[in-house]
């Protein structure tokens, strides 16, 4: 009888097999051009690249970087593979949300994760513009360079007959140094900084609230430990659901909050930025002789405003628990060995109104029945 084959070590097998293969496609490709530009398969190959060709090289450069980096990140030991539903389906709470939260911030993909296993709308920003001016960099890098050019026997290519002198990568990155880039860049950056900083702040006070900061027995707020458990600490924690894995689950969670509704502010700051970096890859591939793109101020400040706004969201509800101020409080669990409450036959309820902050606060008095014997009209002493 064969043995069982293990599902995980089936994926890092392919996953082995079409990485050896896009490097083997890599090799040949630049090997092949190698070998034409020295003119061992007809006349040599002397070329230069164009705007378009810059483009298209960058652009492939950018991609093949990300999805090799992630390849070799999901080949290295004890990486979690992509859990099935009937593996989570075999846990707990707090094991299929240590093992949704694993899986997800392994990766690239972690690059956009935050602690608790969710994409963040912060750094997805800082990801985009990362991405955008790393393209735009290498595309400036590229554009009217040649490794043989002039070539005076005949040849093949885009190569002139005339000496060209090349352009300095200084002078293609434009003539003034544009300084909205430290606004493009360094303004995501510090709302990321800013942002994960209260919520650290605000998991902190919850710690120290509910002893978790004392006892390191008791599950820290918005640890995977904490679903099920004291319901102050239920916050930021990672997703239990199946559904929270994939391309659409992190949509969901870049334009939402942790419970899964539209968060206006989240998504203004999202949408915002997909236009500003639109934008710059736009111009930069349409008019690369004019360097970086000198970015529009409407952008700059619609990017300011909405930056700001989701910054003043989270620093005035850093983990989403002030978001249901009109309900009541969950109701705190008994410790243990504590004394069961009377059952409900055994006492009176009296509710008193008393005016407090709202008008709709009572307080509850809970008063033991007359024993036999007593005079029902006596006064109750403090």
């Amino acid at each position: 009888m064969a043995p069982p084959t293990d599902p995980d070590a089936a994926r890092r097998g392919r996953r082995v097999y079409w990485l050896g293969f896009v490097l083997v496609l890599v090799v040949l490709v630049v090997a092949g051009w190698t070998a034409r530009m020295f003119g061992y398969f007809g006349q040599p190959l002397a070329w230069r690249f164009t705007a378009r060709w810059a483009a298209l090289v960058a652009a492939v450069l950018v991609l093949l970087a990300l999805v090799l980096t992630h390849w070799a990140v999901r080949l290295s030991p004890g990486t979690p593979e992509r859990p099935s539903a009937a593996e989570l389906a075999g846990l707990g709470d707090a094991g299929r949300a240590a093992r949704i939260r694993d899986f997800r911030r392994s990766g690239v993909k972690g690059l956009v994760m935050g602690a608790d296993g969710r994409a963040s709308t912060s750094l997805v920003q800082v990801t985009l513009w990362t991405v955008a001016l790393g393209y735009a960099l290498l595309m400036l890098l590229l554009l009217g360079r040649s490794p043989n050019c002039p070539v005076a026997a005949p040849h093949g290519g885009s190569c002139p007959g005339t000496p060209m002198t090349g352009r300095p990568f200084v002078e293609a990155l434009g003539p003034d140094f544009r300084w909205e880039y430290l606004l493009l860049l360094g303004w995501p950056v510090a709302v990321a900084v800013a942002t994960r900083r209260q919520v650290l702040r605000a998991l902190d006070g919850i710690d120290r609230d509910t002893g978790a900061a004392r006892d390191p027995a008791l599950p820290a707020a918005g640890s995977p430990e904490a679903i099920g458990a004291d319901p102050r600490a239920q916050v930021k924690t990672p997703p239990t659901g199946t559904g929270a894995i994939g391309v659409l689950a992190g949509l969901r969670d870049v334009v939402g909050d942790d419970r899964g509704r539209g968060a206006l502010l989240d998504a203004q700051y999202f949408a915002f930025t997909l236009v500003a970096v639109g934008y710059f890859v736009l111009q930069v591939t349409a008019h690369p002789g004019d360097g970086l793109p000198r970015v529009p101020a409407a952008l700059l400040v619609l990017m300011g405003i909405s930056g700001a706004a989701y910054l003043s969201g989270k620093v005035l509800d850093p983990v989403g628990n002030r978001g249901e101020r009109g309900r009541p409080p969950p109701a705190m669990p008994e410790p243990s060995g504590a004394a069961a409450p009377a059952p409900a036959a055994d006492v009176t309820e009296l509710t008193v109104a008393i005016p407090l902050a709202s008008p709709e606060e009572t307080a509850v008095i809970r008063v033991p029945p007359p024993r036999p014997g007593d005079d029902p009209t006596r006064p109750i002493k403090r």
